[in-house]
């Protein structure tokens, strides 16, 4: 591995919902704007609250006329949290002029929720908290890699 190589860093295309996502369409572009203000309930409870598009939860954003379909990938298909993620994106994407009803669904295909998911920012700074605790600890968390 070349001291350029970023090993976090997403080596093929997102099929969901990032930070980097654009839409030809003003709506789908507002309610992401919306969907980025939505914490994930777990994160909140550590030191670092994460935004469900920054975790990469948001499999899908559909809209047809004023109906608003958000479907949601979750780390775990049992999330107790989901109620209430649920709630508060229909209430922020509801608020909305251009939207009258919005619909959230949980992914059941069977895709798997995995932390290449989440954003490249997102992902390096979990990471450098965690060398930092470990460091911290006086921990070697793995042994040295070499090249």
């Amino acid at each position: 591995m070349s001291a350029h190589t970023d090993p976090y860093a997403r080596t093929e295309p997102a099929t969901h919902v990032t930070p980097d996502t654009e839409f030809d369409d003003e709506r789908k572009s507002k309610i992401k704007a919306q969907l980025g203000k939505v914490l994930d309930p777990c994160s909140c409870m550590s030191e670092h609250p994460i935004n469900i598009i920054d975790l990469g939860l948001i499999e899908s954003i559909e809209v047809d006329g004023r109906d608003a379909e958000i479907t949601l990938l979750l780390t775990s298909q049992r999330c107790t949290y989901f109620l209430d993620i649920n709630d508060e994106i229909c209430e922020r994407v509801e608020s909305l002029e251009e939207i009258d009803s919005c619909e959230v669904h949980q992914d059941t295909s069977g895709k798997i929720w995995t932390n290449d998911r989440m954003s490249d920012e997102e992902r390096k700074a979990r990471r450098k908290r965690f060398h930092e605790r470990m460091e911290a600890a006086g921990v070697t968390p793995y042994a040295e890699r070499s090249d």
